[in-house]
């Protein structure tokens, strides 16, 4: 661990709230790091061919070695056991470092406690987990999280589907990007064919070479950006509504248009929420 912090926090109590939180809340810090990062899930020695609510449900912060080594006013640095590690030589596992953000960035060291509840509540919520057991904040800070638990109450219960304009052009492009991609790897952009001649004319970065670089580059971060939005929605939204189960039909749905419309399915998802508390009020 280190002996001085970029935001000139006192070693001596960093160090006690490494120590706290290593000793009594290793799997509060298993349960943010994957709902913050949920990618996190592909590289910790888990069994996921468990149904991820039953998996998530079991896991302690001791099954995958889970520690915090360093924290900031702006994040969290933990690491873990890796993925189909064995011993090295001094008998140690080989592991693998995370950061988990702290949005927004806490303004003083002495906000520590009560910021690692909130998103300690926020991960259990949005993991589908209870959240009666954990100590209250702050007054002020309780209240504002009371009032956003009430505002986001509600359940939806069925598929919405995709609103006609702005929803719709949000998935046809990004449909029309896949779409791209799989033509390039087909080789249907290729010289002598329709496609390398048309992008060859009208591609305005470096023709139908520039064309294929740049699908080719683009790929596999869109798709992860992609995947990770279905992850966070399944986590914040459905995971709460036990009618909506994984692999129904319903999720389904909901699974697809996430991919492909990304933020527009989330904010589609929050308009129904806040419709529906209207009307309870």
């Amino acid at each position: 661990m280190a002996t001085t912090n970029k935001d000139g926090i006192d070693p001596t109590s960093l160090a006690r709230t490494l120590s706290h939180m290593n000793k009594d809340h290793a799997t509060d810090l298993l349960h943010m790091l994957i709902h913050f990062s949920p990618l996190a899930l592909l590289q910790l020695p888990l069994d996921l061919e468990k149904p991820i609510r039953e998996l998530v449900r079991d896991l302690r912060g001791e099954d995958v070695d889970i520690r915090l080594v360093d924290m900031s006013l702006s994040e969290l640095k933990v690491r873990t056991r890796a993925k189909g590690a064995v011993k090295d030589a001094n008998g140690e596992f080989r592991t693998i470092a995370y950061t988990i953000p702290i949005y927004p960035p806490m303004k003083s060291w002495g906000e520590r406690r009560e910021r690692m509840v909130v998103m300690t509540k926020e991960a259990r919520e949005g993991l589908g987990l209870p959240v009666e057991e954990l100590p209250e904040e702050g007054e002020g800070r309780k209240e504002e999280k009371d009032g956003k638990r009430e505002k986001g109450g509600a359940l939806v219960d069925t598929y919405l589907a995709p609103r006609l304009f702005w929803d719709g052009a949000v998935a046809l492009s990004v449909a029309f990007f896949f779409g791209c991609y799989a033509a390039v790897r087909g080789g249907y952009v290729e010289q002598g064919l329709w496609a390398w001649q048309f992008t060859q004319t009208w591609w305005p970065l470096g023709g139908a070479s520039g064309f294929k670089w740049l699908v080719n580059a683009m790929f596999w971060p869109v798709l992860a950006i992609h995947i990770t939005e279905m992850v966070m929605f399944d986590r914040s939204r459905l995971a709460k509504n036990e009618k909506i189960p994984i692999g129904g039909l319903t999720w389904l749905k909901w699974m697809v248009s996430v991919f492909f419309e990304g933020y527009m399915a989330f904010r589609r998802y929050d308009d129904k929420v806040e419709e529906l508390e209207k009307k309870k009020h």
